[in-house]
């Protein structure tokens, strides 16, 4: 009896273009193609096989474009990886400035062409500092993301070491094999920001607006403190008085600057223009004492996942204001800090002394404001250390100020607090009685993203009461809020609650179908956490119908 032939393999060639300086790179990506063609291309009778300028080297003895042009012209995904270096100079390419540049093009060409090849671009990371001040071959990698993000063709990420480009490469390689590559055809084609940039837009438009508010006054200060400078030096008298009143014309200048720097990136944040607003802010924050901007800048590089930059900003701003200063700068400054260590895995002790010591310098001072937002830092903190009593007690102190103050904001967040404690100690009936004192206040102030928090929390508190037809209302209620205010990141929670809904109602199709949404979303915002666990549900749901 003869042996069935086998089917064959189905080729699948990836370019890899980049500039000198990531050698390392490109040996790593030779490495993780190997890789993948023993583990994932055996089981899915897929061989990756591998492109680049060394193939072009090894087949003509030298390096010719043409050649490399030819395997651009073949490819079926083209990859592009950018750190600090443009690439090689190219005369002979005119209009492009590069090979690297010239190959980019190409492969973008062909695509919207033909279709083909997918393309996946990779910048590592750049300190903001050296952003700062870039020099040519950076300044033009930095315009290069700019325009990537401003004309959302391509989908692009960020990696900082090779582990996490080794992750990379295998994640969308598998993702192009088994055709879940978000095409043209079917959705949107906007960037996929870094995870480094993975600033949650819609969530964060309030703080971006809130970040210009700030910058507006502070703009109107410093040009009250030019004015006085500039009168300063007119009404010097001696050589040494002209000199002091010149430094100090210059500082205000530098000041100055630094907060219409600080406004631009605001306002790009605002927009959702991610890479624009934090090549922006590392100019503004180049050297500035300005404690608003220091603050405004470690926020938002919190918020896009930069933790390192953010808690750096944030210790700096500190030992401006005097870390043992009774002020309420110093108050505001401990507590930004320790928002941003709580950011992070680990052990919460550190941020817990730091609200507590802004909490103190709160009471010294009798500020109710402050005192409630650090009474509700740290039930926030003993919420995630699982300590739900202390939380308790924390959120209800804040709460009595709220009330005392007529904050209905802040009186929604306590409500909103109380509901996750009262749902996690399993006391349904209370959970949904401030929850809906949450919802009522957000309605009231018109806050669309809290609104659509609010009927999420109620959707998942019937899910753990077993109520399955009442969360579907509720979730399809926050998923009708998030997409008329164009809230993406809380459409995916919506499409991804009510695909465990319908999970639970046994309605797998249904439940594939919403999780394919949720994951489409998530890809699109880098949630990468989220994109993979929506893809490992989809993968179970899939996986009866494969065997």
């Amino acid at each position: 009896m003869g042996t069935a032939p086998s089917t064959p393999k189905r080729l699948i060639h990836v370019f890899i273009a980049s500039p000198g300086d990531l050698a390392e790179e490109r040996r790593a990506f030779k490495e993780t193609i190997d890789e993948l063609n023993k583990g994932f291309g055996r089981g899915a009778n897929v061989e990756f096989v591998p492109l680049g300028w060394e193939d072009a080297l090894a087949l003509v003895g030298r390096r010719s474009q043409s050649v490399i042009n030819q395997d651009v012209d073949t490819c079926d995904a083209f990859i592009l990886v950018m750190w600090r270096r443009w690439g090689q100079e190219a005369p002979d390419a005119a209009p492009y400035s590069s090979y690297t540049e010239e190959e980019f093009y190409r492969a973008l060409r062909l695509f919207e062409n033909a279709g083909r090849p997918e393309i996946f671009v990779f910048f590592k990371h750049i300190d903001p500092g050296q952003m700062a001040d870039p020099g040519p071959q950076l300044t033009k990698i930095l315009e290069f993301r700019k325009k990537l993000e401003s004309t959302r063709q391509v989908l692009y990420r960020g990696f900082k070491t090779i582990e996490e480009f080794r992750n990379e490469i295998d994640t969308h390689l598998v993702a192009f094999a088994t055709g879940r590559v978000p095409t043209p055809g079917g959705m949107t084609r906007v960037p996929l920001l870094p995870d480094s940039v993975a600033l949650e837009v819609e969530k964060h438009k309030g703080d971006a607006q809130r970040a210009v508010n700030e910058i507006e006054k502070l703009k109107a200060e410093m040009q009250r403190l030019m004015e006085e400078a500039e009168r300063a030096r007119a009404e010097a008298k001696s050589a040494l008085a002209r000199a002091e009143a010149a430094e100090n014309v210059t500082e205000a200048k530098a000041a100055r600057r630094s907060v219409e720097l600080a406004e631009q990136a605001a306002r790009a944040a605002l927009e959702g223009n991610v890479e624009e607003a934090r090549q922006d802010f590392a100019k503004a924050l180049d050297g500035t004492t300005n404690l608003r901007v220091l603050g405004l800048g470690a926020e938002f590089f919190a918020r896009i996942g930069e933790h390192d930059e953010a808690e750096r900003l944030a210790r700096r701003r500190l030992a401006i204001c005097g870390p043992d200063a009774e002020t309420a700068d110093t108050a505001e400054a401990y507590s930004a800090l320790a928002d941003i260590i709580c950011g992070r895995p680990g052990d919460l002790s550190q941020a817990e002394e730091m609200y507590r010591k802004a909490l103190g310098i709160a009471e010294l001072l009798k500020d109710p404001e402050r005192m409630s937002i650090e009474y509700t830092n740290l039930g926030i903190l003993f919420e995630l250390r699982g300590e739900l009593e202390q939380s308790e007690e924390m959120h209800r102190k804040a709460m009595v100020l709220d009330e005392a103050l007529g904050d209905k904001y802040a009186l929604a967040r306590d409500y909103s607090n109380l509901g996750t404690i009262y749902r996690k100690r399993k006391e349904f009936d209370n959970s949904e009685g401030v929850l809906k004192k949450a919802l009522e206040l957000d309605e009231g102030l018109g806050l669309e993203s809290y609104v659509a928090t609010d009927y999420l929390s109620l959707g998942a508190l019937e899910v753990n009461r077993g109520e399955l037809d009442k969360a579907e209302e509720l979730l399809r209620k926050s998923l009708e809020v998030s997409l008329r205010g164009n809230l993406k990141q809380f459409s995916g929670r919506a499409y991804e609650a009510l695909g465990v809904v319908a999970l639970r109602q046994s309605q797998p199709d249904k439940a594939r179908e919403l999780m394919r949404q949720a994951e489409a979303i998530y890809r699109q915002l880098s949630m990468s956490k989220d994109r993979d666990r929506c893809a490992s549900l989809i993968a179970r749901l899939d996986r009866p119908q494969t065997q």
